[in-house]
């Protein structure tokens, strides 16, 4: 093989394998140009708090009297739900739930109008208020 048949050969795989990569990386696996990517968001249920982030979504929530508010935990640590009300059942908490973990809820039906603060035992800076009409 003459060196200059070798040159040509490599020139021309280089070329082969630069196609190759062009096509490659123009493919795409997502949705084609023009159409508008979608994002499932899960849609709160009524009624619902979820405790995610160390947090209540919401931290407020507005309820009529008679409804049962359920608390989801999405987080992968435990998390308890417990009114403020004198901080514990013994000492005349309002509601309060066992250690949720991860996918667990809890559900309180708010039977008298009022305003109930509430926190996380486990992490006391996390703070909600379920307000009923």
């Amino acid at each position: 093989m003459t060196r200059k048949t070798k040159f040509v050969e490599i020139a021309i795989t280089t070329v082969i394998l630069m196609a190759a990569i062009l096509i490659a990386g123009c493919s795409s696996y997502g949705p084609s140009p023009g159409t508008p990517a979608t994002t499932q968001v899960p849609i709160p249920e009524p009624n619902t708090v979820t405790i995610q982030n160390f947090a209540f979504t919401p931290a407020t929530i507005t309820v009529p009297k008679g409804t049962t508010v359920t608390w989801t935990n999405l987080d992968s640590v435990n998390h308890q739900v417990i009114s403020d009300a004198q901080g514990s059942i013994a000492e005349g908490a309002v509601f309060s739930s066992n250690f949720l973990p991860q996918g667990a809820g809890y559900s309180f039906r708010f039977d008298n109008p009022g305003t109930y603060p509430y926190h996380c035992s486990i992490h006391p800076s996390m703070k909600a208020t379920v307000i009923v009409t």
